[in-house]
């Protein structure tokens, strides 16, 4: 992760926050400026256009998001406890996951952006970071798996999907405690 300014840092707060309640296109560089209190100028300094800004202020969070799970995960030996804390904490940022996809679609031209590289390479991060954790627990006997790629598919699989139906039911189809603690029951065949 490359290291931020404080200012980049606060740039990308106040744009989340804008984003919340107005959108992309509402948004104005004046306005962040504004909010952070300082000069409009010095956003440009950072970042060339209001584009530019929300793809750095992705980039950031999903950086950000992956670090704090990396930190959580680090103190827990038990990979079943590990899988539930990475599921546990996406449901809670289930609202901030949406935002991001939302804001990815409104890039005008998400292929030609640095973006979509950035995208996937913290999706593979993700990705690698639970297959690791389910080939510990294959090793340790508490996680039943042929193959971890496979598990660390059902496992990542299940839950994105979960998460977006939930955001079209607006919570009411599903529980997604449940559907974790479901996906955890079949990896370890306890269900």
């Amino acid at each position: 992760m490359r290291e931020y300014k404080a200012k980049e840092i606060l740039i990308f707060k106040t744009t989340w926050e804008l984003f919340s309640e107005k959108g992309f296109h509402d948004i104005k560089i004046s306005e962040i400026a504004k909010l952070s209190r300082i000069g409009k100028g010095t956003v440009y300094e950072y970042f060339k256009s209001k584009e530019e800004l929300v793809q750095e202020m992705i980039i950031y969070n999903l950086e950000i998001s992956h670090e704090k799970i990396i930190s959580e995960i680090k103190i827990i030996d038990s990979p079943i406890e590990k899988l539930r804390t990475i599921g546990q904490n996406d449901i809670n940022r289930k609202m901030d996951i949406l935002k991001i996809l939302k804001i990815i679609q409104m890039i005008t031209d998400f292929s030609k952006n640095n973006i979509k590289e950035s995208v996937f390479k913290n999706i593979g991060k993700r990705f690698i970071l639970i297959q690791e954790i389910i080939e510990d627990g294959i090793k340790k006997g508490v996680i039943e798996a042929d193959n971890a790629s496979n598990a660390t598919i059902l496992y990542t699989g299940t839950m994105n999907n979960a998460l977006m139906i939930d955001n079209f039911t607006n919570g009411s189809a599903i529980n997604m405690n449940e559907i974790l603690e479901y996906v955890i029951d079949i990896l370890t065949k306890n269900s």
